[in-house]
């Protein structure tokens, strides 16, 4: 996971579209059914890939990498509240993340405490995940220890297992991506420590 830029605005004529898609979810005697249908509908639409999924795709920055895992390129629209639970969101701008198929199928329709029991999944869209995670050595990501309750933060330990966010692929990119680093800061750092050191000399 990455802290992700502020959500920009959609067009006028999208946000009016998605609110009408709404109230008619929220006014109909079946709203789950009919929320499979209109955002089945949508989602095949060339207003919604012009404007929902370009805008995502914009968002997820260069390469377009799953808002989830940040280690694959994504593909496909996810709602963070799955539309199965919650109709009333299938088509609200807010709820949608741009996600690779691996983390989109891991969590599925599953949103702790509300489906089972567990700590709420953090949302990459209104929270920074830095807050709950680390990185060690060798690219595993890590719960943040939480020192109220003096154990592993259950919210980030709930979300790496529920989005498989330790699985071998993803460990071995991020410890990739650090060694790079190391390289990238070795020369700087270098040069930085001749300096300071021919200043004081």
């Amino acid at each position: 996971m990455r802290r992700l830029p502020p959500r920009p605005d959609l067009s006028a004529d999208t946000r009016q579209r998605l609110r009408t898609e709404t109230e008619t979810i929220k006014s109909s005697a079946d709203s789950k059914q009919t929320a499979e249908t209109l955002y089945t509908k949508a989602r095949k639409s060339d207003w919604f890939k012009d404007t929902v999924v370009k805008t995502l795709k914009k968002m997820s920055g260069p390469g377009e990498r799953c808002m989830y895992c940040s280690g694959s390129e994504a593909s496909q629209v996810e709602h963070f509240r799955p539309k199965s639970i919650f109709p009333e969101l299938a088509m609200d701008w807010n709820n949608f993340l741009w996600v690779c198929g691996v983390c989109n199928q891991s969590k599925g329709d599953r949103f702790p405490p509300k489906t089972e029991p567990g700590a709420s999944v953090i949302d990459p869209g209104s929270e920074n995940p830095w807050n709950f995670f680390f990185i060690d050595d060798f690219g595993n990501l890590n719960a943040r220890w939480d020192t109220l309750l003096d154990a592993p933060n259950p919210r980030a330990e709930n979300t790496i297992r529920l989005l498989a966010l330790d699985r071998d692929p993803l460990q071995q990119a991020r410890h990739r991506r650090l060694e790079d680093l190391k390289i990238a800061i070795q020369e700087p750092v270098a040069k930085w420590t001749d300096q300071l050191v021919s200043a004081v000399s």
